[in-house]
């Protein structure tokens, strides 16, 4: 059986399918057991249900109402992934909401992530002090991201990713094991007519406030296992200046799944804050605005007054805020 590696990115309306979050945009780009691009596809997935934060993953509820469903899109996506290894940057979140979709069409257990590579994770032993985010490991490599927050072009980072990575260690045993695994996996047979595909017909909408430029250059954290993984929820989830009560569940739920307590999820929290600060500082100049950004999400991560202060002055005493009183922690773990 010819092998190779099938690169996925998925827009979704939500942070967890176990909260009814659906994929709303898949992306794959096909590669050889070399890196080269053999075939691209993606498509819209009408979700069946409201599309969460639109103004985040740029999908309208027009084009989402025309697109197909994942049901009438899973045997040709099948036929794509059969064989191949799966990859993805934060390859954890990918595949839980892949597994959930196929679960919810009469097909379980997939277990996914067991079966495939992780760009970011694998960034800690190729690109060392780049952040965690797409695009801080892509401008660490020198790979191209033209649109973030699109399936399809994201999907195309990560395989770059990929791909410098399997030229600076062609022989690293992570590839060959990843292609046993992915040949024996048991993917579904499922059999079903190609459908219309459905890709976007308007620009990406991309945020472009402060807070959504400063979290893709924090750094990545080894320590605990699986904070990264967290932390990655934790951007999606601020990244529009807003934690509801359905997100901090989701949060809650995400620390649970990375095997993270509340003393680990508030140590993370403290130090996310500090690395905050840090990004937003660099230039030693911070205007009101950007401030008030920082103030706001303090208060959302349950900060003492004195948190942000002691965070800003690190490095720039003169910038620390004077905070409003910020409200009781808020419980992201169960």
């Amino acid at each position: 059986m010819s092998w190779g590696y099938a690169v996925i990115d998925v827009e979704t309306t939500g942070l967890l399918p176990s909260a009814g979050h659906r994929v709303a945009e898949i992306g794959v780009v096909l590669l050889d057991p070399a890196g080269a691009v053999e075939d691209e596809w993606r498509t819209l997935v009408n979700p069946l249900r409201d599309l969460g934060a639109q103004r985040l993953h740029g999908i309208t509820a027009a084009d989402a109402r025309q697109a197909p469903t994942f049901a009438a899109l899973a045997p040709e996506l099948t036929r794509l992934l059969t064989g191949r290894v799966l990859v993805a940057h934060n390859l954890s979140f990918d595949a839980r909401f892949l597994a959930a979709e196929y679960e919810r069409i009469g097909h379980g257990a997939l277990h996914l992530p067991a079966a495939g590579l992780c760009t970011m994770k694998l960034s800690n032993s190729f690109l060392y002090a780049a952040g965690r985010s797409l695009v801080a490991c892509c401008e660490a490599a020198g790979v191209a991201l033209a649109e973030a927050r699109s399936a399809l072009h994201d999907a195309r980072a990560a395989a770059g990713l990929l791909r410098y990575y399997l030229q600076l260690s062609p022989d690293d045993p992570r590839w060959a094991w990843a292609e046993r695994t992915a040949q024996s996996w048991p993917w579904p047979v499922l059999d079903g007519p190609d459908v219309a595909l459905a890709p976007r017909r308007r620009p990406d909408a991309v945020p472009d406030h402060f807070l959504a430029r400063i979290v893709e250059v924090l750094p990545s954290v080894l320590e605990p296992p699986q904070a990264d993984e967290y932390l990655t929820a934790l951007d999606a989830a601020l990244v529009d200046r807003n934690l509801s009560i359905g997100e901090q569940d989701a949060l809650a739920q995400t620390a649970e799944h990375c095997g993270l307590d509340q003393e680990q999820v508030t140590a993370l929290h403290d130090d996310y804050l500090r690395a905050l600060a840090a990004a937003a500082t660099a230039g030693g100049v911070l205007g009101e605005p950007e401030r008030e950004d920082l103030v706001l999400v303090a208060e959302l991560l349950g900060s003492s007054r004195a948190g942000l202060d002691v965070a800003l002055a690190a490095d720039h005493p003169a910038l620390a805020p004077r905070l409003r009183q910020a409200p009781e922690a808020a419980v992201l773990t169960r």
